[in-house]
């Protein structure tokens, strides 16, 4: 659908379905008020109480005289706009953002918008990439974080890598039932990703059942941080005190894990999650290669 952009108030006419949501809506410049107490903004304030690496955006406390109140589940080709102070963009309701990613209108939407449909209900926060649905953004509001089970899945619920030490479900199973609900993307999200830390979940996949608690998820985690050990995506290791005395090195590129070649941050949560005793080797920049065993 074409886009449309208005920048100022007198072109409004040009735009009668969104004339009315553009009125409720044209106070907000860069914060979004949710409740009384706390605003979200994809722009970097000055103070913030929670900040979301993956979908940058961040929490503030925020004396709000007033808020926006939120619906959810918006429908798919429904007409929609993101709306700020000054702006409105108009199209359709096109893609539903699985996971933790953002969902799409047919056009690019200001940052730090309002996602209105025609009736003026709110459904989501524009950013660059897209919008944060309602969901997503009140679980992050109250929790200031994303659960976790120890597992990375694919778009088919298909196990993709674990966390050897938090459970026993292995790479290749597919999660067919969380919570007794048939397992699919939303499903996931609801359950696991908007969960509760400490609350347990019922999985069943098409090898067993397990009962996971939910933890808080963390990125750039991997298994060797329960050697105190850190990586970052790029592979680069900083080992802890003790093995740093023992083998002389600090920091080293990651290249092997028991022997075979890693290439990936990816590939690297493959390779540990059938084991936790592995050997690494790292290279330091004199191209000298350790190998380091790693034993419980």
């Amino acid at each position: 659908m074409k886009k449309l952009i208005f920048l100022f108030p007198f072109f409004l006419y040009a735009l009668a379905d969104f004339s009315i949501c553009y009125k409720k809506y044209s106070f907000i410049k860069d914060l979004i008020p949710v409740t009384k107490t706390k605003s979200v903004t994809f722009s970097k304030p000055s103070n913030y109480v929670y900040y979301d690496p993956f979908t940058k955006i961040y929490v503030i406390n925020h004396k709000n005289i007033k808020t926006i109140k939120f619906f959810e589940n918006a429908k798919l080709g429904w007409w929609m706009a993101g709306i700020k102070k000054n702006a409105v963009y108009a199209g359709v309701y096109a893609k539903k953002g699985e996971f933790l990613n953002f969902s799409k209108l047919s056009v690019n939407i200001p940052e730090n918008s309002v996602i209105s449909d025609i009736f003026c209900r709110a459904y989501g926060v524009g950013s660059k990439e897209g919008f944060l649905d309602t969901k997503k953004i009140f679980h992050f509001v109250k929790y200031g974080y994303w659960g976790d089970i120890g597992i990375g899945v694919d778009e088919n619920l298909k196990v993709l890598y674990i966390d050897p030490f938090y459970t026993k479900i292995k790479p290749g199973e597919k999660i067919l039932f969380i919570n007794n609900k048939k397992a699919n993307p939303d499903i996931f999200t609801s359950y696991i990703l908007l969960g509760e830390e400490g609350k347990k979940v019922n999985i069943i996949t098409n090898k067993n059942r397990y009962v996971l608690k939910i933890r808080k998820l963390k990125y750039l985690y991997t298994p060797l941080e329960h050697y105190n050990i850190k990586i970052d995506y790029n592979l680069v290791v900083s080992l802890p005190k003790n093995l740093a005395n023992k083998y002389f090195l600090k920091k080293g590129k990651l290249i092997a894990i028991n022997g075979k070649k890693i290439n990936s941050f990816n590939q690297l949560l493959y390779l540990l999650s059938f084991d936790r005793n592995v050997t690494i080797t790292i290279e330091d920049n004199n191209g000298i290669k350790i190998n380091i065993p790693l034993r419980e």
